[in-house]
């Protein structure tokens, strides 16, 4: 972290960006000293805005807000699982403080309990009893040990474990709940068999297709289309709500304009390409659910690679795979009535990511922060490296 990082002036250093200000004020702090809550409450906030890349505990917050307003259930699920995730991360696993400080072992167990809070009742047909709490809580410190084991294993690659153990963890507990005769529903043969997973739109791709017509193949609502891709942002959580979205949008904002556009460009454009991978009707494009992956992709190269218009570009071809990736695999979670969750954006951009570290066209951001800031780090080196050549050919010109 750069100095002229951390010296950001006034209100910006303490609240906007990545908050340096606030991280460097209470680093010192030891986790059961009197600071000890105001820093546990900033690592839990920041988890809850890791999950779109953002560093930020006041992000965090008005994304946590934004959860409430949409289900209160959601929002206590996620303040569940991201503190039941805190202490396995500290305590069992005494992770690195660094990591916990910035949220990073915390952003999957929030998606844990948003997510299944959110689809439990829709994909099973029952109410959330006291049990499911305990799946959610095994599930959070589930992530929170396939977060460690993954991010040291893919290390040596140089590539980050994005949402995969949200992904693991969630898909245990669902399978496993399943085998334990929630929602039991009947065996079926083929994808376009199967009954409607929800009555929401919620993660959806699921729809009987016979119940489609040939007015709903051709006919697109383009006002909801527009508010899908809105939508997107807030279903990055499993929820459809539009103040949800927009508080998520507000957030992103106070972290990084950059990192903002290419996650909403990206949630744009997977709702676009779902007008051309899926029948109609488009509930499930007018409720942001084929958005969400393309809005994590879309972010996912502008954060971990320094901004560039080729960037922006690969930017775009990773929320179209994402997408496409989304299409290819709802039908095989369809068999088993799962949602893909967030499995299509996690494998494009391990893919696109790996892709790029081996070009000297992309630059691979060494210690992440903001968009911005990477950006603004890279000009400062490229300067530097620029002068210093300039120095040693004028140095050998006089030694000549």
């Amino acid at each position: 972290m750069s100095n002229e990082h951390k010296k950001m002036p006034g209100a910006l250093g303490w609240l906007a960006f990545d908050a340096a200000r606030l991280s460097h004020a209470l680093v010192d702090h030891r986790w059961l000293s009197p600071w000890g809550v105001l820093r546990l409450c900033d690592c839990l906030l920041r988890g809850v805005a890791q999950v779109v890349f953002v560093n930020n505990p006041l992000s965090g917050f008005l994304i946590l807000i934004g959860l409430f307003l949409a289900d209160v259930t959601v929002g206590g699920a996620t303040v569940f699982c991201i503190i039941i995730a805190f202490f396995v991360a500290k305590v069992l696993l005494d992770l690195p403080d660094g990591q916990i400080s910035a949220g990073l072992p915390l952003f999957s167990p929030v998606l844990v309990g948003s997510v299944t809070a959110s689809l439990f009742t829709p994909f099973f047909n029952s109410p959330i009893t006291p049990a499911v709490w305990g799946y959610m809580g095994v599930a959070a410190v589930f992530s929170v040990c396939v977060f460690a084991g993954l991010s040291h294993l893919l290390a040596s690659h140089n590539l980050p474990a994005y949402t995969l153990p949200f992904n693991i963890a969630t898909s245990l507990i669902f399978l496993g709940m399943r085998g334990a005769g929630y929602g039991a529903s009947p065996t079926v043969d083929t994808a376009t068999d199967l009954p409607p997973a929800t009555d929401s739109p919620a993660f959806d791709g699921l729809e009987n297709a016979s119940l489609v017509t040939p007015d709903d193949l051709v006919h697109v609502e383009w006002d909801k289309v527009c508010l899908g891709m809105l939508l997107s942002s807030g279903q990055v959580w499993a929820v459809e709500s539009v103040a949800c979205s927009a508080l998520v949008g507000v957030a992103m904002l106070l972290f990084s304009p950059l990192l903002t556009a290419a996650c909403f460009v990206g949630g744009a454009i997977g709702t676009l390409t779902a007008l051309v991978v899926s029948e109609g009707p488009y509930a499930a494009a007018y409720a942001g659910v084929w958005g969400y992956n393309g809005f994590l992709a879309g972010g996912a190269m502008l954060f971990f690679v320094v901004a560039s218009p080729r960037v922006l570009v690969l930017a775009v071809v990773n929320a179209l795979l994402a997408t496409f990736i989304q299409a290819a695999v709802v039908p095989v979670f369809g068999q088993n009535n799962l949602p893909v969750f967030t499995f299509p954006f996690c494998l494009a951009s391990l893919l696109l990511l790996a892709a790029v570290s081996s070009s000297s066209s992309f630059h691979r951001v060494a210690s992440p922060s903001f968009p911005e800031n990477h950006l603004l780090q890279h000009h400062q080196e490229s300067s530097a490296v620029h002068k210093r050549g300039r120095k040693e050919e004028t140095s050998a010109a006089m030694i000549a």
